[in-house]
């Protein structure tokens, strides 16, 4: 059950205006550690929907689950040196495998959010929903408590053999949610790594994040260039996950992927410890709930099954604040600010702030005198963004 040794007896005597965590005094949350049927669509939809309705009833009003969850981390190389009926096998079960936002695999999701009456982040390999394009992303597919898809987030930037499989993320994907529960947002794996990006979220001030992983692992020797880490003694995703937390003062929800062996199917078209696919070992789980000061509520769960609940106190969220706030006084934008390209129109504007009607008026003013003048609207452009920063 939920973790307690963090909630002390500190308490909100009034409301406060800027409404932490939507205004709650404390928010359950659940990271769902439960190996899946590896490539298995159905089964491991069916398998998170049980646990969102376990979590919602012992009261878990966010639940995570780990990067690529349905169904599945790409374990195997598909390069050159490959077996040709390999290669063709794996990418049938690959495609297969991906859900598509709007179909029934978010309905069935949203069905059991809604039951559960929680929100719910799950990794997942999803499928561009454009016609013209068969790409898959790495995604974080979140859920509101009435059953609807809040949004995704891609990973903006696939790592190393990753891009093989993967598309990249845009603009729209450096967005926080406003829930009922406070401002939600969450980062894929080695994301965490991409310091302007993980200061694009920041500046949105979230209350949760989710940091999504695919096992507690570490990057040391051998040709599959990791090593299980039982003690997570050297996972980069842990040093990451709590700098993350002391930086943007949010509760991190740590995911890591653990999966049984047993799950992989015997007719899989890679088998169990052959060259090309032994990466697997490194779902071995270690997840954990990190407070906005860096500290694991929980050790990490290695190489077991488990649904890890804590108690989030809003009091942390206020603590933490008072003394480093990271886009507030803590902030020097007089001598560093970040630039982010607006989804919508394309334009850059800095991070944290949504454009003011005078500043879209001036956009507006310009591309129609750009237009009229025939001049280049990017050099146009880059003054007003050059002006908007001094």
């Amino acid at each position: 059950m939920a973790n307690k040794s963090f909630a002390q007896n500190i308490t909100s005597r009034q409301e406060n205006r800027k409404r932490f965590m939507g205004g709650h005094d404390v928010v359950t949350t659940a990271i769902v550690q439960l190996s899946q049927p590896y490539l298995d669509r159905d089964a491991t939809i069916e398998l998170a929907c049980n646990a969102i309705e376990e979590a919602g009833q012992n009261g878990a009003q966010l639940i995570v689950f780990p990067e690529n969850y349905i169904a599945g981390y790409p374990y195997w190389s598909p390069g050159w040196n490959m077996d040709l009926d390999q290669f063709r096998q794996s990418a049938v079960d690959w495609h297969d495998a991906a859900i598509l936002v709007g179909s029934q695999d978010t309905e069935r999701l949203g069905n059991a959010a809604k039951k559960a009456d929680a929100y719910v982040a799950i990794g997942c390999n999803e499928h561009d929903p454009r016609p013209e394009s068969d790409q898959i992303f790495s995604s974080i597919v979140f859920l509101d408590p009435d059953g609807k898809v809040l949004g995704c987030h891609r990973k903006t930037m696939p790592t190393f053999q990753e891009k093989m499989f993967w598309g990249m993320g845009d603009a729209q994907d450096i967005k926080v949610f406003e829930t009922d529960i406070g401002f939600l947002g969450g980062l894929i794996c080695g994301e965490h790594t991409m310091t302007p990006l993980k200061a694009a979220m920041i500046a949105q001030r979230e209350d949760f994040h989710v940091s999504l992983w695919h096992g507690s692992y570490h990057l040391a020797k051998g040709p599959t260039m990791v090593e299980n880490d039982a003690h997570q003694d050297n996972f980069i995703g842990l040093p990451l996950s709590r700098s993350y937390a002391i930086e943007s003062g949010a509760f991190v929800a740590m995911a890591c992927s653990w999966l049984d062996e047993q799950d992989i199917p015997e007719d899989l078209a890679h088998k169990k410890g052959e060259e090309s696919f032994r990466n697997y070992r490194h779902s071995n789980g270690g997840s954990a709930m990190i407070t906005p000061m860096g500290v694991p509520m929980q050790k990490p769960r290695i190489g077991q099954a488990a649904i890890i609940y804590s108690q989030c106190p809003s009091w942390m969220r206020k603590a933490r604040a008072a003394i480093l706030d990271s886009f507030g006084h803590y902030a020097r934008p007089d001598l560093v600010r970040v630039m982010v390209r607006d989804a919508q129109s394309g334009h850059w504007r800095v991070a944290g702030s949504a454009p003011t009607r005078e500043l879209q008026a001036m956009q507006d003013g310009l591309a129609f005198y750009a237009d009229a003048y025939d001049v280049d609207p990017e050099q146009l452009q880059n003054v007003l963004e050059v002006t908007a920063i001094e």
